[in-house]
């Protein structure tokens, strides 16, 4: 991973687009902090796999949604 400072980077951004474009992981820095992170771009399928990987990561914990507003609903007419 390639760490250079922000103004090095707008000089030579095309070398460094190409970079990225081969895969590699850029960090921008200002006063040796970091700004700005450049990463190529993933592909249909890799951010559809991340998106399944977070859906099925997630879990349901009490009732379902469903289940709350027939619970309210009927609560409020009682």
């Amino acid at each position: 991973m390639l760490k250079i400072s922000v103004e090095e980077a707008a000089i030579n951004l095309k070398s460094l687009l190409e970079r990225v474009a081969r895969g590699e992981e850029v960090i921008l820095l200002e006063q040796d902090k970091a700004v700005a992170r450049l990463v190529p771009l993933l592909s249909k399928e890799q951010r559809l796999a991340t998106i399944k990987q977070f859906r099925d990561s997630l879990a349901v914990k009490g009732e379902s949604l469903s289940a709350t507003v027939i619970n309210a609903r009927t609560e409020e007419r009682c």
